[in-house]
């Protein structure tokens, strides 16, 4: 199907791909902890900058170099942070 995407489509698409672009680095399906924070500065820096949560969820994560955050808890720690942007 070569229909284009909506743009609520291709955001999806893009968050989707971040994660595996931050995976890939370590040829892996999760994200180290300090994975997650460095795809949060660099790729997220206004989101990551209103939500103060997200940072603290990062740091429950446990060690930065052993902790695993899948793909499912990625997708989920993203919505909590966009609904937490939402009510500022």
């Amino acid at each position: 199907d070569t229909q284009e995407l909506t743009d609520v489509e291709r955001a999806i698409e893009t968050v989707i791909n971040q994660f595996h672009c931050y995976a890939v680095k370590g040829q892996k399906e999760y994200l180290t902890p300090n994975e997650m924070r460095e795809l949060v500065v660099q790729k997220l820096p206004h989101l990551g900058k209103c939500v103060g949560p997200l940072d603290e969820k990062i740091e429950c994560m446990g060690d930065p170099d052993e902790a695993k955050l899948e793909f499912g808890e990625y997708w989920d720690m993203m919505g909590d942070a966009a609904k937490g942007c939402r009510r500022k």
